[in-house]
């Protein structure tokens, strides 16, 4: 009796990474939007502004995204089915 059983191998990974970078995407992006926006509400609570909290947001938003490709956590550009020498 062998202790290799078909389908519980390494080698034999069903896609669970795309969505475990996937969920670690969201959170970067979830974070940035949480971290800026909070520094956003207290500048807006000591300059008297009600916007420096959303400015806040979406500049964590983009960090977050900017910090997901920069590790390289977002899915790569297809070929499209061409090979690496093809020029037509």
């Amino acid at each position: 009796m062998g202790t290799d059983s078909p389908g519980q191998g390494p080698e034999q990974d069903s896609g669970g990474a795309g969505y475990t970078g996937g969920n670690t995407v969201m959170t970067y992006v979830i974070g940035g939007i949480l971290a800026w926006g909070l520094i956003g509400w207290g500048l807006d609570s000591l300059l008297s502004t009600r916007w420096l909290w959303i400015a806040g947001a979406i500049l964590g938003a983009g960090g977050g995204y900017y910090l997901a490709r920069q590790h390289k956590l977002t899915r790569p550009r297809r070929n499209r089915g061409r090979g690496p020498g093809d020029n037509t």
